[in-house]
């Protein structure tokens, strides 16, 4: 069984207004190795290094069936902020807990669980180390990720009571819609682990609500990417769940099972097959043929000759322009063609490929850029 303790103070403001949850660990009093806690390090309660895998897999962190769909699926996980202690009180809770060692203890956990089941996952740090936003999104990219999470817990100030999870988007709803998909399934595993009592009415945000360009770390990712916000850690009984190290478990697990779902539903990507060689044409005029992949098909399963690709759904646009296409599916394989025009202008052309899956999963991959000479 978990170990759960208890916050006297919590319980009975808990009891009076609807009762509390075993999932919500509180944590002792804080102990810190500094005599100013708003520059301490270490101000997690300590875990010794296998806390994670000797729970892995028990009753309480089951590795379900349907996980198996993520092996070989890369993910990289980002833990935000790190090597920031020295500003007094930055990204820190009311008794001087840090976020940058929540999120990356949380991170940690996270891989142990991905690998588990198969998955490839990197982190973009795992010291306290400071990286820039750019380089964080670089490792993703380069890397080739399927799947970029920015790992965060939230503030605000001036209204400790408020304490509920968000998962943000780049840009607007048409930018990248697998981002949403990313994010939705995220915000639900939350939602079933942690289990806030606080909910926002529309979890899904747009970062562009914070700022006109959106967050760094998102508008540099060229990988279906969300940022998590699990939870508030200036909450004063947050903050102290956020030191323990079974409350941290149970965040990576719920975003695992987040993850394992999402994946079991199908990550549909698309592949430029046509012409030969890659994306340098050999003039305008040209056609271009993609195969699809609606994540699914290739699992052989009883039915897979069927199409699995929802048809209404498929899109493509050149330089922002939809432009027309023709749509084959011969029971194996999707192929999508695309002619291109004859008075295409030479240099960089963008083209986005866009679809769901009978799952209402969108394509992964979307952006390529060809070049006409």
């Amino acid at each position: 069984m978990r170990t759960v303790y208890w916050h006297f103070g919590l319980m009975i403001l808990l009891g009076v207004f609807g009762g509390c949850r075993s999932t919500q660990p509180a944590a002792p009093a804080s102990k810190w190795p500094s005599a100013d806690p708003m520059l301490s390090v270490n101000t997690l309660i300590e875990a010794p290094e296998d806390f994670a895998a000797a729970r892995i897999g028990s009753t309480d962190y089951p590795i379900p069936p349907y996980a198996k769909y993520l092996e070989g699926v890369k993910i990289c996980l980002d833990p935000g902020h790190g090597g920031d202690a020295h500003k007094r009180g930055y990204k820190r809770g009311p008794t001087g807990v840090r976020e940058a060692e929540m999120n990356l203890r949380v991170a940690k956990y996270l891989r142990e669980l991905l690998e588990t089941a198969g998955a490839e996952a990197l982190l973009t740090r795992e010291e306290d180390v400071d990286l820039s936003l750019a380089d964080r999104a670089a490792i993703a990219n380069e890397w080739g990720a399927d799947l970029f999470l920015s790992l965060h817990h939230n503030a605000i100030d001036n209204k400790p009571q408020v304490n509920r999870t968000s998962i943000w988007y780049h840009n607007d709803v048409d930018y990248r819609p697998a981002n949403l998909d990313l994010a939705r399934y995220l915000c639900y595993g939350l939602y079933d682990s942690i289990a806030l009592p606080q909910i926002t009415g529309v979890p899904l945000k747009s970062d562009q609500l914070m700022y006109e360009s959106g967050f760094g770390i998102l508008r540099h990712a060229e990988v279906t990417a969300a940022l998590t916000e699990s939870s508030f850690f200036t909450n004063p009984e947050e903050e102290q769940r956020l030191r323990d190290p079974e409350y941290n478990l149970l965040e990576a697990h719920g975003l695992f099972i987040a993850l394992a779902k999402y994946a079991a539903a199908g990550l549909p990507k698309a592949y430029l097959i046509e012409p030969e060689g890659g994306l340098v044409l050999s003039g305008p005029g040209q056609t271009l043929v993609f195969e699809l992949d609606d994540g699914l098909r290739s699992r052989k399963s009883w039915g897979h000759d069927r199409r699995m690709i929802l048809t209404d759904s498929i899109a493509v646009h050149l330089d922002g322009q939809r432009v027309p296409y023709a749509f084959s599916d011969d029971g194996e394989r999707y192929l999508l063609t695309v002619s291109l025009p004859d008075d295409l202008t030479p240099g960089d052309h963008a083209v986005e490929i866009q679809f769901q899956n009978m799952n209402k999963n969108s394509v992964l991959n979307p952006h390529c850029v060809i070049e006409v000479p």
